[in-house]
């Protein structure tokens, strides 16, 4: 099935899902896990208009293209509680006007759709679906850690798709285990890099246990399958892989909370190349005062990569994000994200070994929100992107923007 088809279906099972348990459920809304900012209202709808400038709109290292820029930015987001039933809907769309771009279109355009599904069979059996769809302007931000943007480069614009299913059962008041898999589905526009066009599936489960009323512990196990449209000589890009680890969260106070995962992956291509790194990710949740929160993080694991003829990539991924409300109308922003990865399981096409397949990149960003009135926002931003790799891909991009949006 090609990825038209598949998209085609998978929006067509999502809009019978919402139907019929729009038409079943007709009982009064108990059930809402995801609520809205304003929680009495079942949905909210903004838009976001900004002028800005950009001196590396290519994200090239070389004969660099700058541009002043005007920015478009549409957001939905619905919420349907019923009886044990949840669903949920959250739209974001991008355009952008680049007004000195030469060569093709002189406007970008993406897409962020995240659809929800949850669905209490009883008050300790639970299922969860989501559905994250992405439309991906090369050089992209994809969301890997949960709420940090995850800078990769991709070779083109591309779709990515995840689908995730959860059945959650509480077995005792302390003991919870969960089945799930996800579902990645990746497309590429551009004919050369129609090779990269994958699906990787991620089933596995975890048990936890409530230790106290302020710490979990548990296990968790995750299976991977990489299945390329295009494998290569020997199946050689597909692969399979383990990853077993522990986890344990805790509540050190109402304003203090931390986890950690600690375990290892093992991973083999189906042409017998294996590969091995441990599998680490923590984050800590400061919340200083009554206006300022602050999280950091950091994770490493094996990545399965696509590029420059390497399968696979040992990556360390760090951030800090703070959020302080200077006044009750001023919030001010900033965020930093750092990547490193270290390939590896080279192909056997490589002509020549390269010296240090590596890259890196990181981001920093800064801004801050004024409440004009309830329905009326001030936003102004600045961007610093920088990348480094192999193949010649290194540069450094700049953002600026300023605007408005509006809310209700």
């Amino acid at each position: 099935m090609n990825s038209q088809n598949q998209t085609n279906l998978r929006c067509s099972t999502w809009a019978l899902i919402m139907i019929g348990f729009l038409i079943s459920n007709a009982a009064f809304a108990v059930y809402e896990p995801s609520q809205l900012s304003d929680p009495s209202r079942r949905w909210s709808v903004d838009l976001g208009v900004s002028a800005g400038y950009d001196d590396n709109i290519h994200g090239q290292s070389q004969d660099t293209e700058s541009s002043v820029t005007t920015t478009l930015n549409p957001r939905l987001a619905v919420n349907i509680p019923l009886d044990q039933t949840f669903l949920g809907l959250r739209y974001s769309y991008d355009w952008v006007y680049y007004w000195e771009r030469t060569g093709g279109d002189k406007y970008d355009q993406s897409h962020v759709i995240d659809l929800i599904f949850s669905h209490r069979f009883t008050p300790r059996f639970q299922l969860d679906i989501t559905d994250n769809f992405r439309r991906g302007i090369s050089p992209s931000l994809v969301e890997i850690i949960s709420g940090v943007e995850y800078i990769r480069q991709e070779q083109g614009d591309y779709c990515f798709n995840n689908l995730t299913t959860t059945l959650t059962y509480n077995l005792t008041r302390l003991w919870t285990l969960s089945v799930y898999n996800s579902w990645e589905l990746w497309s590429y526009d551009n004919a050369n890099a129609a090779d990269q066009d994958r699906d990787v599936f991620s089933p596995g489960f975890s048990i936890n246990y409530l230790l106290t009323p302020a710490t979990t512990v548990g296990f968790n196990l995750r299976f991977g399958l990489v299945d390329y449209d295009d494998p290569g000589p020997n199946n050689e890009k597909n692969s399979t892989s383990i990853t077993p680890f522990l986890f344990v969260s805790h509540l050190f106070n109402p304003q203090f909370s931390a986890q950690l995962s600690v375990g290892a992956t093992m991973s083999e291509t189906e042409n017998n190349q294996e590969s091995s790194s441990p599998y680490v990710s923590g984050s800590l949740t400061y919340r200083y005062s009554r206006n300022g929160t602050a999280s950091i993080g950091a994770s490493y694991f094996l990545y399965t990569h696509d590029q420059y003829g390497y399968r696979t990539a040992e990556t360390m991924a760090t951030y800090l994000q703070l959020s302080h409300a200077i006044t009750q109308k001023l919030t001010a922003r900033l965020g930093v994200t750092y990547i490193h990865s270290e390939m590896g399981s080279p192909s056997f096409d490589v002509p020549v070994p390269i010296a240090d397949p590596s890259e890196d990149a990181w981001r920093f960003n800064i801004g801050a929100t004024y409440a004009f009135t309830r329905w009326l926002f001030g936003e102004a931003n600045y961007e610093y992107l920088h990348s480094s790799g192999i193949g010649g891909g290194s540069y450094d991009r700049n953002r600026v923007w300023a605007g408005l949006r509006f809310t209700y």
